[in-house]
């Protein structure tokens, strides 16, 4: 009986510290890396984690008081969602904007429209 008054507080500790580690990314974060990688894709720049890096800070303006911080995580996870595409919808979003937007956004927003 001691054991479970012991195991089960310790569970709930180690699970809600598990879940406040875990990386949570705001709607607009997902969507503002979806539009800068669907615009890489299109313009046939590369489109990896470093290409978004520059771009991102370089994009911070010197007297800026909040500096836009890249997100290495999530631009991996959006590099792993391009990999999961098949090659005709990997070609159908290099050719048009509006479908990368679409297919992308299926995965990391989904039942939300695209603009």
């Amino acid at each position: 009986m001691l054991n479970l008054k012991f195991i089960v507080p310790l569970l709930i500790v180690i699970s809600a510290a598990v879940w406040w580690l875990m990386p949570h990314y705001s709607d607009e974060d997902k969507g503002y890396y979806i539009a800068m990688f669907c615009t890489l894709t299109h313009d046939g720049r590369g489109n990896a984690p470093q290409d978004m890096q520059q771009i991102i800070e370089g994009s911070n303006s010197d007297y800026a008081l909040q500096k836009v911080h890249f997100q290495q995580a999530l631009a991996e996870h959006l590099q792993t969602v391009w990999q999961d595409l098949s090659p005709e919808q990997q070609q159908q979003a290099r050719q048009e904007n509006l479908s990368c937007r679409r297919l992308m956004s299926e995965k990391l927003l989904p039942g939300q429209p695209v603009q």
